[in-house]
């Protein structure tokens, strides 16, 4: 079993530079998907000034208001509709890992990452049904190392990096100015 030590190590090595290019190339579509987002979030806020200042001298202060609500509604629709349709490319192309040959070695290596973090008696469960990658649980402890939460957790830090919809206050505020 020493022997072979080197060779689990570089295959485990292998695994896991796989899966976080696998990760990363989620994380910079996701990103891209984001900047298209906001790039149309800017063309609506743009045309909604440029509407709002042609209208101004006709309109109320509450129908500002209300063109600045609607405005803003389009926007974090568009993102969300951009956001969900990111998650859906990454969880499909997470799951398409699946087939692929190098699969058993990423399972291999999530496995191997958990027993190291939870122990050698953990009770791992390998690409479950629904969610891939594997799961892993010792007494009240317990790791999800599956695609899906793989795939959400490495959107979820992209999305946070790119502008959140907090941020767009700022920007849905410039329609009355």
């Amino acid at each position: 079993m020493t022997q072979l030590e080197p060779l689990r190590q570089s295959l485990l090595t292998a695994a896991s530079a796989r899966a976080a290019a696998a990760v990363a190339d989620a994380q910079a579509e996701a990103a891209t998907t984001v900047a298209a987002a906001q790039a149309a979030a800017r063309k609506i806020i743009e045309t909604a000034r440029a509407e709002g200042e042609r209208a101004a001298e006709s309109r109320t202060d509450t129908e500002l208001v209300a063109a600045e609500r609607a405005a803003r509604a389009l926007v974090l629709d568009a993102q969300r509709a951009v956001e969900d349709e990111a998650r859906t490319r990454a969880f499909d192309a997470a799951m398409a890992l699946r087939q692929r040959p190098e699969y058993q070695r990423l399972l291999d290596s999530l496995e191997a990452s958990a027993r190291r973090r939870l122990g050698a008696s953990a009770v791992i469960e390998r690409d479950p049904d629904a969610a891939g990658g594997i799961r892993a649980r010792l007494q009240r402890l317990s790791l999800d190392y599956t695609l899906t939460a793989l795939v959400e957790r490495a959107l979820t830090r992209a999305f946070a990096e790119a502008e959140a919809p907090s941020d767009l206050s700022t920007v849905s505020g410039e329609v009355a100015t």
